[in-house]
């Protein structure tokens, strides 16, 4: 049986044009295990608390503080138990994916880049020991908006939330009793009048260009809803102020889900309970 895992597509993409570019690639245990040949691909490491995604390019990406990059699965953690989401399989950790052709299916970098180029801002990744090592591209896919967010059953209870990206307004929502995200953030839900007064104010606050009473601007990237609602989506947007231009793109997207609510934000702003 398998296990789905949640990457952003922005935290993917660069690691797999990373894997394509080098002129050499590393031997990881994943390949062998699968018994690959050595060619640009990803591999997964998974543990009990965290999934990640990593290029087997050869020089490897170091960050700043000399960490190699890696793109991290984002999931939830029961608070009770302190049990994380996580591929968590006894005696399987690790998986190769190519980013070539595997037996007969196209590039999976040629799926990545038109994901990206279709506004898919997640990608799935389904792991199962069944595959042996070897996570062939029918075990990806993309999606514009999250549907997953906590385990199926969960109960969900009224809540008043806020987080930074809104400037601290404070919305009605349900969130998942007894689950938050890996970093300890909420997962709420809203109803379509909560979402419209979400828009408004929220496009209220980034008319405004005063410096000195914008929280965000030229500070850091200005979270809004730039598209606001089409039909069933709420389109999320980023725009970012670098003190002289200004410049925006889609990162996100909640659709209606069966309870006529919106995840707005959901695994992406840092959501916590309203004081």
């Amino acid at each position: 049986m398998h296990h789905r895992l949640w990457f952003r597509l922005d935290d993917v993409l660069p690691l797999a044009e990373h894997a394509m570019a080098c002129p050499t690639h590393q031997l990881t245990d994943a390949q062998v295990r699968a018994g690959q040949p050595l060619r640009p691909a990803l591999y997964w490491t998974g543990s009990p608390k965290l999934d990640i995604l990593q290029s087997n390019g050869i020089p490897a990406w170091h960050g700043v503080r000399g960490t190699i990059h890696a793109a991290e699965a984002h999931t939830w953690r029961h608070t009770a138990t302190g049990r994380y989401g996580a591929a968590d399989i006894d005696g399987y950790h690790t998986g190769y994916l190519p980013l070539g052709p595997v037996d007969g299916q196209p590039a999976l970098i040629v799926a990545l880049r038109d994901a990206v180029a279709a506004d898919r801002h997640w990608m799935w990744v389904d792991i199962d020991p069944a595959d042996a090592h070897l996570i062939d591209h029918r075990r990806v896919g993309f999606a514009e908006d999250r549907p997953e967010l906590v385990p199926a059953g969960t109960i969900w209870t009224p809540a008043m939330v806020t987080c930074d990206a809104v400037a601290g307004a404070a919305y009605r929502a349900l969130i998942p009793d007894g689950y938050t995200t890996d970093s300890g953030y909420l997962l709420p839900r809203f109803d379509l009048a909560t979402v419209v007064r979400l828009i408004a104010d929220l496009d209220a606050m980034h008319a405004r260009r005063d410096r000195s009473s914008d929280p965000t601007l030229g500070r850091t990237p200005t979270r809004r809803l730039f598209c606001g609602r089409f039909g069933n989506v709420v389109l999320i947007g980023e725009e970012l102020d670098d003190g002289t231009t200004t410049s925006s793109r889609r990162v996100d997207a909640a659709r209606c889900d069966a309870d006529q609510r919106y995840s707005v934000g959901a695994y992406t702003w840092p959501w916590q309970l309203a004081s």
